[in-house]
């Protein structure tokens, strides 16, 4: 009959590996979006060759800030890269977005933050038996 046609849109998201900066101190090249860590108060720095991936699992999540839409309720969810500015980002602040398929930016609020999360040690400590 006709031909099919799939529609695309105008753009689309851009991932890079970026610098994170663990609490502990450590260095990790971290994946995200590249217009995620345009925005300096993200903390989010070039990565460096050499430097240990940071693999997210259930156990090990990287310190977070989610932005919201408070017109249509969309959601922009990201790491932020160092301890000061995951201190400096305050809930109500406010960043502008580039959403795909849209010439302008749009305004989303800070609503949550969520620290960085790493499995303890387990330590184990031989006590004596007691006879």
């Amino acid at each position: 009959m006709g031909r099919r046609e799939n529609i695309v849109p105008a753009d689309q998201r851009n991932f890079g590996y970026f610098t994170y900066e663990s609490d502990d101190g450590t260095s990790y090249n971290i994946r995200c979006d590249a217009d995620w860590a345009a925005i300096s108060a993200h903390g989010l720095a070039a990565r460096a060759n050499g430097q240990p991936l940071f693999i997210t699992t259930g156990r090990r999540k990287p310190r977070m800030a989610t932005y919201v839409d408070l017109t249509t309720g969309r959601k922009k969810k990201g790491p932020v890269g160092t301890a000061s500015a995951y201190t400096a980002l305050t809930v109500g602040d406010v960043e502008a977005f580039h959403v795909e398929g849209e010439t302008a930016t749009v305004n989303y609020t800070l609503s949550a933050k969520s620290g960085e999360r790493v499995p303890g040690s387990v330590i184990q400590t031989s006590l004596p038996d007691h006879a």
